[in-house]
C-alpha cells in the first residue's frame, strides 16, 4: 500500500456523480496502477497478466486526501458502479475490448471503435461483438 492515504475521486463530466478509487498500491499477488491523464486504472496479477479500464470520455480524475472511502484493488470492483454510472448517461453504451495473451484493455466509449466491443442498452442487456475471451476480461453483466 501506499505510504500516504491519498487517493484518486473520479467525478462525472456530466452530473458530479463521485467513486473513489485507490492510488498506486501492491499486495503480493496484484499491483494496483492510476494513469492520471488517461483516467485508466491497471491491475497486474502475479506478475504475467494486465487488465485496464479507461473511462477518460466520461470522468474526470483529482488526488483526494484520506476520506476514510472503501477502495478496492480490482478493475471488477470498480468497473461495476462506473458501469451503471455511464449507462444512466448514454444509452447505447459500448466497452472497448482488446486482448492479447497477457493482457485485457477496457475503454468505455460512447460509439463504438473496432472489432471486438459489448454494446449495453438498458433495454436490451448486452450484445458482445466480436472474439472477447470473457474469462479474462472484466464484461458487467457477463458470466464467466
Amino acid at each position: 500500500m501506499n505510504k500516504t492515504n491519498e487517493h484518486y475521486m473520479l467525478t462525472c463530466l456530466e452530473c458530479g456523480f463521485t467513486h473513489h478509487i485507490p492510488a498506486d498500491s501492491s499486495l503480493p499477488q496484484v499491483a494496483f496502477s492510476v494513469d492520471v491523464k488517461d483516467v485508466k486504472m491497471t491491475c497486474l496479477f502475479g506478475g504475467v497478466f494486465t487488465v485496464s479500464l479507461e473511462v477518460k470520455d466520461f470522468f474526470s480524475i483529482t488526488p483526494v486526501p484520506d476520506s476514510n472511502e472503501v477502495l478496492h484493488l480490482s478493475i471488477q470492483d470498480n468497473i461495476i458502479p462506473l458501469h451503471h454510472h455511464m449507462l444512466s448517461h448514454c444509452d447505447p453504451l459500448f466497452l472497448i475490448v482488446k486482448q492479447t495473451k497477457n493482457r485485457t484493455t477496457h475503454q468505455y466509449k460512447r460509439t463504438p471503435k473496432g472489432r471486438t466491443y459489448v454494446k449495453y442498452s438498458r433495454d436490451h442487456s448486452f450484445d458482445i461483438i466480436g472474439n472477447i475471451d470473457v474469462s479474462k476480461a472484466e464484461i458487467p453483466g457477463a458470466t464467466y
